[in-house]
């Protein structure tokens, strides 16, 4: 069962989205501010995260950044009474999966939430079940260590293959080079960050175009972006 994670600084909206998240076979855990939510979301990760946007003390906005630095993977979806374009450029811009307006009917307002869930499940299910990352026009496949595109192959190493494990399982996040050092040394990497760089070079060659989407940012590290 899907759990959804609903955040209103109103008592009777947190209530009414509950009873509803309920009937349609969810189950929902509430908070009624932004530190309340980042408590219980660091307490148990939630499929999706229903955010309200004015709250007082820290904002949704704000709580979405953390919540972001934390985990790029849960659905964080706004419900919120302000729809403007400046709004929902910025709650997209800072990671939000979708942006609802609080006068959005039910029927509307579960099946994006649904969508937004199924779509979060199936991407988890295809990197950490099947162990095959689709990235572009490349497919990932760990268990073989290979890489297909173009109706090629190539093969990984080992730490070329543990460098993409772990950017896939961060996904949008920059990973430091300290934290990917950690990781592969059980591979056999001893070397300096030149080292990592020609080996995180190869790897986006075997990748081909889509190696466009595995990014660096000088004193933030690699990430993997989609």
């Amino acid at each position: 069962m899907s759990e959804i994670l609903v955040v209103d600084d109103e008592r009777v909206i947190r209530i009414g989205l509950k009873s509803m998240l309920e009937a349609e076979g969810f189950a929902v855990r509430t908070a009624k501010s932004g530190e309340e939510a980042l408590a219980r979301f660091r307490e148990k990760r939630p499929d999706l995260v229903l955010l309200d946007v004015m709250m007082p003390k820290r904002n949704g906005f704000s709580i979405c950044e953390e919540i972001r630095s934390l985990d790029p993977l849960t659905p964080v979806v706004f419900l919120t009474a302000k729809t403007g374009t400046a709004e929902q450029v910025r709650g997209f811009g800072l990671g939000a999966d979708d942006y609802i307006s609080k006068s959005t009917g039910d029927a509307e307002l579960v099946a994006r939430v649904r969508r937004a869930v199924e779509r979060s499940v199936a991407y988890r299910l295809s990197v950490s079940e099947s162990r095959r990352l689709f990235l572009g026009d490349a497919v990932v496949d760990f268990d073989a260590q290979t890489v297909s595109r173009d109706g090629g192959e190539e093969s990984l190493t080992p730490i070329e293959s543990d460098i993409l494990w772990l950017l896939s399982r961060e996904r949008g996040r920059y990973v430091s080079l300290d934290e990917i050092v950690e990781v592969i040394r059980a591979s056999g990497f001893s070397g300096d960050s030149g080292a990592l760089y020609a080996h995180v070079s190869r790897l986006k060659r075997k990748l081909g175009k889509s190696g466009e989407l595995l990014r660096s940012e000088r004193g933030s590290g690699y990430a993997l972006m989609n």
